[in-house]
């Protein structure tokens, strides 16, 4: 978690669906702050959930967490957000998929194997680039309103239960992307786990109440050892029996504000 500009937390936590059979996590996330030296202290945040039915599941969505931010932190070392085009994301998940291909090879699977969603927020001082294949959402305030919005809404596959992946050949044609002149001050990112809590679908938007719960801490914390209770207290609440009733599927969620940005409600 950074002390700097940004405050962020975030947890990956097994589903208990999973945790009854013996699996693991197949959730993973990346959350960090980069110096860039045309845009000043960026936000990265990455979140993948790796397809249940998928035997490397796991390894697929921590490698596209991985291949993704270092992506992004590399091309932010010469260049600027506004210059992150759809055709660099889809360069960056190129790579990825590269990388997949050559794992599977080498340990007799095929990339279906390593299925798994992609979400990634990169946010700056005054712009910002959002993408993202397959549900899960990315659920943002700016400086001009404080209540939370959504960048893209869950996609979901032919049927039931069913999504895209950034593993998939036709990845692009299920590619969502914006880059934006925007001032976010309050980011919200979670994995399908989260959705039916996060989201109210009857009306198609975030679920006000469960973001309003959550921020306050994140906005408070002051030291390093407040950031390691925040991280412990989001890693209990996403395990407890609280959130476990209501989804037994694994759950990510990442949450990040602005330090300056002390009057965000």
């Amino acid at each position: 978690m950074s002390l700097g500009p940004w405050r962020h937390v975030s947890a990956s936590v097994i589903g208990s669906s999973h945790q009854r059979v013996g699996g693991v996590c197949q959730d993973s996330n990346v959350c960090t702050v980069i110096p860039s030296p045309l845009d000043g202290d960026v936000l990265i945040a990455v979140v993948s959930d790796g397809a249940g039915s998928a035997t490397q599941a796991q390894a697929g969505s921590a490698m596209a967490c991985r291949i993704i931010s270092d992506s992004a932190a590399q091309f932010l070392a010469s260049a600027r957000i506004e210059e992150i085009t759809r055709e660099k994301v889809e360069e960056w998940i190129q790579a990825f998929q590269k990388l997949v291909d050559e794992r599977a090879l080498a340990d007799g699977s095929t990339s279906r194997e390593y299925a798994c969603t992609l979400l990634s927020s990169i946010v700056g001082a005054e712009a910002a680039v959002f993408f993202q294949i397959g549900d899960g959402s990315i659920v943002v305030s700016d400086s001009e309103e404080s209540i939370h919005g959504h960048v893209f809404w869950p996609e979901r596959g032919e049927y039931e239960n069913t999504t895209f992946f950034a593993t998939e050949p036709s990845f692009t044609a299920n590619l969502q992307f914006e880059n934006v002149r925007r001032r976010v001050v309050e980011l919200a990112m979670f994995s399908d786990g989260l959705q039916r809590l996060a989201l109210d679908f009857a009306k198609v938007m975030p679920h006000e109440p469960f973001f309003r719960g959550l921020f306050p801490s994140v906005r408070a914390t002051r030291s390093d050892e407040d950031a390691g209770k925040l991280n412990q207290f989001l890693t209990d609440f996403l395990s407890s029996p609280r959130i476990n009733e209501r989804t037994d599927d694994d759950k990510t969620l990442i949450l990040a504000t602005r330090v300056q940005e002390v009057g965000v409600k």
